[in-house]
């Protein structure tokens, strides 16, 4: 299954422990960002998908919220 496959399947199923969307268009909080990564961790792992609003009709909107990608992956 191609990436653009999965999203739009993830983005017709609903949030729960194992798959989070978040608006985050121009900014999200690192804390915030640290806290759903060890909640989906704690969980088995999971997705967390930036740039999709959060509520159904889900919209891609993109994000630039972490220009810096190096520091988020630290």
């Amino acid at each position: 299954m191609t990436t653009l496959q999965r999203l739009k399947k993830w983005l017709l199923s609903p949030e729960d422990e194992k798959l989070e969307f978040k608006q985050a268009t121009s900014q999200f909080d690192s804390e915030k960002l640290t806290r759903y990564c060890v909640a989906l961790a704690n969980e088995g792992g999971g997705k967390l998908i930036l740039g999709v609003t959060d509520r159904p009709p889900r919209r891609v909107v993109g994000t630039g919220a972490f220009a810096d990608i190096g520091k988020v992956k630290a």
